[in-house]
Order: C-alpha cells, then sequence, then structure tokens
C-alpha cells in the first residue's frame, strides 16, 4: 500500500473514534458575536514505550452569532492536513430552550465532517447531530460598562452533558470490507472556564461505546473497555 493511500486509510480508522472533536460553542453566541477557537486533543491511546496519552489532534474554528439562539461555525483539521488530508467541518448550534433565570440551557448542533486526500481525490463525508444541555454557575460579578456591552448579563462557568451521533453514509469501509456500523453515537461532559472575552474548555467524551476497538490500527483507551475510546480534549476560544 502507498504512503498516500495509507495515511488516508489511517486517518478514517483514526477519525472513526476521534468523533470530530469537542463540542464546540455548546451555548450560542450572541448575535453579531466572534469567535475564533484552537482545540487540541483525541481519543485516548495507548504509546509503547511512553504511556496512555491523547492522540494530538488540532483544529482551528470561526463562529458567529446569526441571532442569539442560532451560532454558526466551521473549523479546519490542521493536523489532518499534514497527511495530505483536507478536513473541513461545518455546524450550526441552536439553542431551543433557556430556563428563566437563564442558567440551564439546551442546544442542538446539527452540521456535518468532511474529509478529502488531495493527492488521490478520494473523499468521506459524515452527517452529525449533537444535543446539550448547559448549566451556568459562578456568576461573576461585572463593572458597569461591561453590563452595557453585554446586555446587563453577568459572566458564568458552565458545565455541560450531551449525546451525539454521527452518520456513516458508504456501504463498504477500508479494504472494501462491508460497512457494519453507519450509525455512531457517543457521550460527553465537558466545562468551560470563562473570562470577559476568552475561554478555556476541558471536555471528556465516549465515543462509539458500542463498536468493538480490538484489531485495529491504534491500542485504544476505553472506560467501557473493549468497546469505543475515551476522549480528552482542551480548547481556548477568543470571543471579540
Amino acid at each position: 500500500m502507498s504512503k498516500i493511500v495509507f495515511s488516508f486509510t489511517l486517518l478514517i480508522l483514526v477519525f472513526f473514534f476521534s468523533a470530530c472533536g469537542p463540542a464546540r460553542f455548546v451555548e450560542p453566541l450572541k448575535k453579531r458575536e466572534n469567535a475564533v477557537a484552537i482545540d487540541l486533543g483525541g481519543p485516548l491511546v495507548n504509546i509503547p514505550g511512553v504511556a496512555p496519552m491523547p492522540m494530538p489532534f488540532s483544529s482551528i474554528t470561526y463562529g458567529r452569532g446569526i441571532s442569539n439562539n442560532l451560532t454558526l461555525h466551521g473549523s479546519w483539521y490542521s493536523t489532518a492536513a499534514i497527511f495530505g488530508v483536507a478536513q473541513f467541518e461545518v455546524n450550526g448550534t441552536y439553542g431551543f430552550w433557556r430556563s428563566r433565570d437563564k442558567k440551564h440551557g439546551a442546544s442542538a448542533i446539527l452540521g456535518f465532517n468532511t474529509a478529502m486526500d488531495v493527492f488521490e481525490n478520494e473523499i468521506k463525508f459524515w452527517p452529525k447531530l449533537d444535543a446539550h444541555y448547559y448549566f451556568k454557575y459562578n456568576f461573576k460579578a461585572l463593572k458597569q460598562d461591561d453590563l452595557l456591552t453585554s446586555g446587563g448579563k453577568p459572566a458564568a462557568n458552565l458545565l455541560y452533558a450531551g449525546i451525539g451521533t454521527w452518520y456513516e453514509l458508504d456501504k463498504t469501509r477500508a479494504h472494501n470490507e462491508e460497512q457494519q456500523t453507519f450509525v455512531v453515537p457517543m457521550l460527553n461532559i465537558g466545562h468551560d472556564l470563562n473570562w470577559k472575552r476568552w475561554t478555556f474548555k476541558t471536555e471528556i467524551k465516549l465515543i462509539a461505546p458500542f463498536t468493538s476497538n480490538e484489531d485495529i490500527v491504534l491500542d485504544y483507551i476505553s472506560l467501557t473497555g473493549k468497546k469505543g475510546a475515551t476522549g480528552l480534549y482542551f480548547g481556548l476560544i477568543r470571543k471579540f
């Protein structure tokens, strides 16, 4: 197998358990608000002779608030580019419920992820759908000018939990084997540590918890044993 084909096949196998990275903009941005995010992390793997560690996938994301309930955002996976693969993700986050005190909320993320081998012109496409519940705590007092510019809303940290799915459309997988899994579920828990314009994100994710992780390229670590993988992610967001 050529190096190029191997790289693309490896990426697809790894992506099956990387599940698009962390959840982004679980709480929608304000109308006309912009944000840039950098994420690092991936499924935990055993590295022989080293130690268990998350795979160092990286991505850069831009998001914009279309309304107070809808945020559109797109991501570029910079690590994939090293292997000659152009990988992008496009999503929309819609906040469909908030409590009266705005400390609780729920949102859905609908979008897709696509990867293309720029040398072989081979393309993969995965639709995705996520839903999250979030809770805001530790509301921080802001100065009067901050309250005016932010609509009178205090800053707060955010805890969230969610369930997601992404969908395999191809009937065959690597090496022309029959595709057995068409819906890949995941569960995630995350935290956003918020300042006025900056957010530090951490997230842990159970990826494909019903799919065997044996006899594949990498030795994945999973809280569910020989099923799926456990992902660990870190991110930094700047709003403007």
